[in-house]
């Protein structure tokens, strides 16, 4: 049985047959052909016919276009918690910089440190969470 395939996944094929033709590897006919194929296709099947013999169009390219929904919800649910985690670290360091303030007066030190502090670690978690949803 073949699975279906939903709108999703023929815009994805179609951005491909666009960069194709882009990069000179289609003519403007090709496209056409295969897009009409790749909007009408109901099946991965019908998919990889619109893609066929292209280069870079192998099994990585449909894997691509074919992509599950599952893992655009995974990386939502990373980058929100990326997000909470960060507003609390935030909050957290706000409220830490004026204790400081209050209680030592302003220097130098303080005015530095903590700022950077602050870009480090939220750099950090960008960047951890990037890794994390592009694994796959």
């Amino acid at each position: 049985m073949a699975v279906l395939v939903g709108d999703r996944e023929r815009d994805r094929t179609a951005h491909e047959l666009q960069r194709h033709y882009r990069e000179g590897r289609l003519s403007l006919d090709e496209l056409g052909q295969r897009l009409e194929t790749a909007l009408g296709a109901r099946n991965g099947a019908q998919l990889r016919s619109a893609l066929n013999e292209l280069p870079g169009a192998g099994p990585e390219a449909l894997r691509e276009a074919l992509r599950s929904p599952a893992r655009a919800v995974r990386n939502a649910a990373i980058l929100a918690g990326t997000a909470l985690v960060w507003l609390f670290w935030s909050i957290g360091m706000l409220v830490a910089f004026v204790a400081w303030m209050a209680s030592n007066g302003p220097s130098l030190g303080s005015v530095l440190v903590f700022p950077l502090l602050w870009l480090g670690v939220s750099w950090l978690l960008w960047s951890a969470s990037k890794r994390r949803r592009s694994r796959r």
